[in-house]
């Protein structure tokens, strides 16, 4: 009974640590999956703030379509005809005025353009930089993000 007693605190012994070992093992594969998983949601926020500037850019586009355009006068309402100019134009005022409110690097107009006479079509590119990432491994400048809106002018008759 000895022997077996000694055996069995002989035992208990060589494992003493183990669990202390095994714990902060758990706790750093838990702290990790949070960090990755809170610059995951990071990035993806960006791209939808990146997506919904670029819609809002678009809409201006195709609203950039003056009264001139709109009306010939005689024959009553045209459809509005968009010009790569007046989209690029009012892309780049809304633009200015939406990042006033947004916070993001590197946010440029990609390509603003009339695809044809009645769709406005705006190009977004900017960067993200998540939280909780080495960024003196990582490319100092973030991971590039890009979203594209449309807008279409149509007509009521």
């Amino acid at each position: 009974m000895r022997r077996a007693m000694s055996s069995a605190l002989a035992w208990v012994r060589r494992e003493e640590g183990q669990t202390l070992i095994l714990g902060i093992g758990t706790i750093a594969v838990v702290l990790a999956l949070i960090l990755v998983t809170a610059s995951a949601t990071a990035v993806y926020l960006d791209v939808k703030t990146l997506t919904s500037l670029a819609d809002s850019a678009a809409a201006a586009g195709a609203n950039g379509v003056g009264e001139e355009e709109y009306f010939d006068g005689e024959a009553g309402p045209l459809l509005g005809v968009l010009t790569d100019e007046s989209v690029q134009e009012a892309a780049v005022q809304d633009l200015t005025h939406q990042a006033r409110a947004v916070e993001m690097e590197g946010l440029r107009i990609v390509r603003a353009e009339a695809s044809d006479s009645t769709t406005a079509m705006v190009t977004l590119q900017a960067y993200s930089r998540p939280p909780f990432l080495p960024w003196g491994i990582l490319p100092a400048e973030g991971i590039t993000i890009t979203a594209t809106g449309s807008a279409r002018v149509t007509t009521v008759n």
